[in-house]
């Protein structure tokens, strides 16, 4: 399961973030080094949080926090790597103006974010993973 989140992430956020190639041909910005680094950190550490959830039985709340912080840093991505003026997210989200405005000088910090958000999910689901073990024998 986790190899194939990591291929789904990685094809999904390549695509809309049009990193990928033969996706990349209409960016109007061409893709940066960070922009490969952001998409195989991004897509491996969704893929490990996915791979946290395998074998659980029972969905408890902090669950629910580790899924959104997914896609809170997942959609981050996505969103930094674009091409900031073809976007498919960032314009109908920012709109030009603040496209252009905040996205386009920060976006090489926006990415370290968004892998530092995925990175902490992890951490999270891991410690919560190790700490909360069900008892699977009943007694």
């Amino acid at each position: 399961m986790t190899v194939g989140v990591f291929v789904l992430a990685f094809i999904v956020i390549g695509a809309i973030g049009q990193t990928l190639p033969g996706t990349s041909a209409d960016r109007t910005y061409p893709v940066e080094w960070w922009n490969y680094m952001t998409l195989v950190a991004s897509s491996v550490l969704i893929g490990l949080i996915a791979g946290t959830f395998v074998g659980q039985r029972v969905r408890t709340s902090s669950n629910v926090g580790g899924a959104a912080g997914t896609g809170v840093g997942g959609a981050t991505a996505a969103l930094v790597m674009a091409c900031p003026v073809c976007s498919p997210l960032a314009i109908p989200l920012l709109g030009t103006g603040g496209v252009l405005a905040f996205l386009v000088p920060e976006r090489g910090l926006i990415a370290m974010v968004s892998v530092a958000l995925l990175a902490i999910t992890l951490v999270l689901r891991l410690r919560t993973a190790s700490s909360c073990r069900v008892n699977s024998d009943p007694q």
